[in-house]
């Protein structure tokens, strides 16, 4: 079993891959694929013995922070930020 810090760093690694996919679709299409990574999880969140408000949780948390990173990797011009 990992520990909480591996789980943390493996979830970061998962955010940004999905971010730099999200950073890689024309600008029209970044929120509807962000919102089906965090419904994924939401589901999976659900069958992994969360309660439906802590899923919904984890699930605006997912939207959140997706939507940050693709955000600073853009802003930072990385990817070829600034120019979709």
């Amino acid at each position: 079993m990992r520990s909480s810090e591996e789980r943390a760093e493996a979830l970061l690694s998962r955010l940004h891959e999905w971010a730099m996919q999200a950073i890689d679709l024309p600008r029209h299409e970044r929120e509807t694929f962000i919102l089906g990574v965090a419904d994924k999880h939401y589901e999976d969140a659900l069958r992994n013995g969360l309660a439906e408000p802590q899923a919904e949780a984890w699930r605006a948390s997912v939207c959140e922070w997706l939507r940050a990173l693709v955000e600073t990797i853009e802003t930072s011009g990385g990817a070829g930020g600034g120019h979709a």
